[in-house]
């Protein structure tokens, strides 16, 4: 079959892409502006800087996203995490929207792994056994469920029902 990706950033790149056309500005702003060299330099860095990584998140999102295989759903953002669940633990999966606004990319609550973009989920999955998730320095959790964001919602359930 292969692998289908579904994205989950379309709600954040718009905001990143506005970033990165201001950053020009900001920085012919600081050098009409900011009257000692040493400074301006040093504010120049900067805004290269930030324009250099805001384009590197673009990119990473683009290039990690969700995908199902054969054997697993993959749910990724950028290189920050990536769980994998078996499809055979996958009992019920259903499409709505639900906000949480966790401010965190990825949180257990009530043994539900909850991965937001921009305090929204809106696939949710029941597993037949439990999956152990490990959220980094918040430790190792076992979730029943999952909940997460991505594009396209119903292409994701159609992809987990086959």
């Amino acid at each position: 079959m292969g692998a289908r990706t579904f994205g989950y950033s379309a709600q954040v790149k718009p905001f990143l892409w506005v970033f990165i056309v201001v950053t020009p500005l900001e920085i012919l702003l600081v050098e009409l502006i900011v009257p000692w060299f040493w400074l301006r330099a040093v504010l120049l860095v900067f805004g290269v800087l930030s324009a250099l990584l805001l384009g590197w998140q673009i990119w990473m999102l683009s290039k990690f996203q969700h995908s199902v295989d054969d054997e697993h759903l993959w749910l990724r953002y950028a290189r920050e995490f990536e769980y994998r669940i078996p499809l055979a633990a996958i009992e019920n999966v259903t499409q709505g929207t639900t906000s949480r606004t966790l401010h965190k990319t990825r949180s257990v609550v009530d043994g539900t792994l909850v991965l937001e973009i921009s305090g929204s989920t809106n696939v949710s999955l029941r597993l037949s056994e439990p999956q152990e998730v490990d959220l980094g320095r918040r430790g190792a959790h076992e979730v029943t469920k999952v909940e997460f964001w991505t594009d396209d919602p119903g292409g994701m359930v159609r992809a987990l029902r086959k």
